[in-house]
């Protein structure tokens, strides 16, 4: 990988290389447990704006999670030659599931009517605190990794 960038007559040395993985792996654990925090404030206190900033959050890592796990896919093909320690293999479980599950919530709470609100209420709490856990599993194992 040539780590130059051509400018003008110069060219320009760069002496850091940017792992896209590790710039997003940051977004989906933010906004998922912005999502938490927000879902247990509208658990508290039945205020819709708290769970429509719940959503908000959930739609916002639900999108940035398909560019992550890409660019974590795409490193450990590339970087890792794609090695199959345990490690990468929790942290690819990992981050299909959570795909599966903000896809799954994102679905739900779109399509779900209003009247069933009680039920789902409590499901989607769970699986928000689910996604919190996972990004947090995520952080765990991808923290051990050296990103060099």
């Amino acid at each position: 990988m040539n780590n130059s960038i051509p400018l003008g007559r110069r060219t320009v040395l760069l002496k850091y290389k940017i792992h896209w993985h590790v710039v997003f792996t940051h977004f989906p654990i933010s906004f998922f447990m912005l999502s938490f925090v927000f879902m247990a404030l509208h658990l508290a206190t039945r205020r819709a704006c708290f769970e429509l900033a719940a959503y908000i959050g959930l739609l916002a890592g639900a999108a940035v999670m398909l560019p992550t796990t890409l660019s974590g896919w795409l490193t450990w093909k590339g970087r890792y030659k794609g090695m199959k320690g345990k490690m990468f293999i929790y942290k690819i479980r990992i981050a299909f599931s959570m795909i599966a599950m903000s896809l799954l919530l994102v679905i739900v709470r779109s399509t779900f009517p209003d009247a069933l609100h009680a039920v789902w209420l409590w499901l989607y709490a769970l699986g928000t605190l689910l996604l919190l856990i996972g990004a947090m599993a995520e952080g765990y194992y991808g923290g051990r990794l050296n990103h060099r």
